[in-house]
């Protein structure tokens, strides 16, 4: 896995080159406080990777809009570009991957008054039975929620609630990480073992 920073404003030469295919690209993106205008400065980065890695120039990047979030039709160096992205407080993360899928969810770890109902309403019992036996329950439960939250994007279907969720995607199927950083914890879900 490969983490780099960039910003609205980062110049293209900034931008590394084309990974592997299957190698995992997390890029952290400082954003400002309003999520419309944070969305807009975080495709604006994300259109610039592209444009870097496919070698395009004139005409942006298009990217397709859906209810999960930007999508990217081309392909990089025969392969396709799966993305993921997650906010949190004033930065953005995107996930990039080739030729498999990805899911990120990144979360500030912080107490949340909440964190009971939300547990038991999509985490399941056994997960909040976990989370309360930690060494540090506020930690588990902002790492247990990164990785439902991940799996479900990885997978492209909504969130649902416990017990629907158990079982999708199968057993087996998905690997997943966890970057850790101070206050933060940013869960990645791929279809295969990270690279």
């Amino acid at each position: 896995m490969t983490t780099w920073a960039l910003s609205a404003e980062s110049n293209p030469s900034e931008i590394p080159p084309l990974p592997p295919a299957w190698r995992v690209v997390l890029v952290r993106v400082a954003t400002s406080a309003p999520r419309p205008l944070a969305r807009q400065e975080v495709r604006a980065v994300l259109r610039r990777i592209i444009a870097a890695w496919s070698g395009a120039t004139g005409e942006p990047i298009a990217l397709i809009e859906t209810p999960r979030g930007p999508v990217w039709d081309g392909e990089l160096a025969g392969h396709s570009l799966d993305l993921s992205l997650s906010y949190t407080n004033r930065e953005a993360w995107i996930g990039l991957r080739r030729g498999g899928a990805i899911g990120v969810d990144a979360m500030t770890i912080a107490a949340i008054p909440e964190a009971e109902a939300v547990a038991r309403l999509y985490l399941g019992p056994a997960t909040w039975a976990a989370i309360q036996s930690a060494p540090d329950p506020v930690r588990a439960f902002a790492q247990a929620w990164t990785a439902l939250e991940a799996r479900f994007k990885c997978v492209k279907q909504s969130l649902t609630e416990w017990p629907a969720n158990q079982n999708q995607p199968p057993a087996g199927t998905l690997h997943t990480s966890h970057y850790f950083e101070r206050d933060l914890v940013v869960a990645v879900v791929t279809d295969e073992a990270v690279v």
